[in-house]
């Protein structure tokens, strides 16, 4: 038996919608040659290191005068540095066999001219005629790669001087505060390795992260900050006194802050001892007189800012003269000691108190008036009387008198209101000592008058 084959006619096959469809799908279908040859990005496909398929970006980039003086290339080992050469030989194997999917990176390639460049190139296999073949597309990014080069440079650069520099410096991102670079000196004193530094941010390098904020909120108004002080700590908790100095700059492509620092601690304590030592009485510990001029100055133009009450103190040893000669000076020293000691356990943290004279003390009362002054006064006298002062092996019972006055419109500084507690504090001795002499506020005319206990 014959088997007849019939071949559809023409016309038949125009009027099936099967082939209809097809032709349909066939010109919508996009022409991925076309695609290829116009591409921006330089592709190339070959097996075995030969080329099967060039555009005329890959030609560009190699610097070769067209497609065809590429696929004339016996192999493509021209296009490699030698060094990286082995390389590409492992990456093709690996890919064909399906060990490796596909590769994106950077490397550098040689152009016809001999010259090297560095490309961003992907490598993928991909299905050809003949069996699979791996595609490469790159693109030129030489001027990328010097650019970063120079930077690096840079930073190198930046990195040497700074890590000479006699003084701590380190760099934190902007954005989030992470430490990208410290030197010798940062690692020293803040008892840090290097590599513990960066895994830490600024912000704990602060005491108070807000100072940390701070500076920050700073940058958004100057470019730079000088002698700023601030508290930080070291690893294991020492705080110390910083004197900052910070700038701006690009670090490693992103906003940075380039912080330089000063431990001052030792200064500020030397700071703090000096003016101890010209402040206070070096016997009680209590201002001395120029200091507590100074504080009950101030004192003075707070109340007449505020219209507040100030009151001052003028207090005296009874008859210390007679303890001195009678005991000795290092007797005479000790119970002004205790005295002032007793002074203090009868006063407000507000208070101020200094010695003035030998066996002469000032206080001044902030926004207390004369009445609440006098009860205050009441009380440190009687605590100073209530029991003897122990001076070595010698107990000495002593008294005080005190002459109390109320800031008035008529005392222009604190030497009148002083002045006129002096007076009180002379009646206070002059009618019978161990009292407490309340001089009412200044006349216009300036007489004084004295109010007795």
């Amino acid at each position: 038996m014959t088997t007849k084959h019939t071949i559809p006619h023409p016309d038949r096959r125009k009027s099936d919608p099967k082939h209809a469809d097809r032709r349909k799908k066939r010109r919508r279908a996009p022409d991925f040659k076309s695609l290829f040859d116009d591409s921006v990005q330089g592709i190339l496909v070959h097996r075995n290191f030969k080329a099967l398929y060039v555009n005329k970006a890959f030609a560009d980039v190699f610097g070769y005068s067209g497609v065809d003086e590429v696929l004339a290339l016996p192999l493509l080992r021209s296009l490699v540095p030698d060094d990286l050469w082995p390389r590409f030989e492992v990456e093709y194997d690996e890919m064909m066999r399906g060990m490796k999917p596909s590769v994106i990176g950077r490397s550098r390639a040689v152009c016809k001219s001999g010259r090297e460049i560095w490309i961003a190139l992907t490598l993928r296999i991909v299905k050809w005629p003949g069996g699979p073949a791996m595609m490469l597309t790159a693109f030129d990014i030489t001027r990328q790669v010097e650019l970063e080069y120079s930077l690096l440079k840079n930073e190198q650069k930046l990195r040497s001087v700074l890590e000479i520099l006699p003084y701590p410096v380190y760099i934190a991102r902007r954005s989030d505060g992470q430490l990208l670079f410290v030197n010798r000196k940062s690692c020293l004193l803040f008892q840090r390795s290097a590599s513990q530094f960066l895994h830490a941010k600024a912000i704990d390098l602060y005491v108070d992260p807000q100072d940390r904020v701070n500076l920050h909120n700073l940058f958004k108004s100057v470019q730079d900050i000088r002698d700023i002080e601030v508290r930080m700590k070291t690893a294991q908790g020492r705080v110390f006194i910083a004197e900052l100095a910070a700038i701006l700059l690009d670090y490693n492509g992103a906003p940075a802050f380039l912080v330089a620092l000063n431990d001052i601690s030792q200064r500020k304590e030397l700071e703090a001892e000096l003016f101890r030592q010209a402040s206070t009485d070096a016997l009680t510990g209590i201002s001395n007189r120029r200091h507590f001029q100074n504080l009950a100055e101030q004192e003075v133009r707070r109340a007449r800012r505020f219209s507040r009450d100030l009151t001052a103190m003028m207090i005296d040893i009874d008859l210390f003269k007679p303890i001195n000669d009678t005991f000795g000076h290092a007797t005479g020293d000790t119970i002004i000691q205790g005295v002032v000691k007793r002074a203090i356990e009868s006063l407000r943290q507000s208070d101020s108190i200094g010695r003035v004279g030998g066996e002469e003390f000032a206080v001044v009362l902030p926004e207390t008036s004369s009445a609440a002054a006098f009860d205050v006064a009441e009380r440190l006298r009687a605590h100073i009387q209530e029991k003897p002062i122990i001076a070595g092996h010698v107990a000495v019972s002593c008294t005080v008198s005190i002459g109390i006055a109320q800031l008035s419109p008529q005392d222009s500084h604190i030497e009148d209101l002083l002045h006129r507690a002096d007076t009180a504090l002379y009646a206070a001795k002059k009618n019978g000592r161990n009292r407490v002499e309340l001089a009412k506020p200044a006349p216009e005319d300036g007489a004084l008058e004295v109010k007795k206990k």
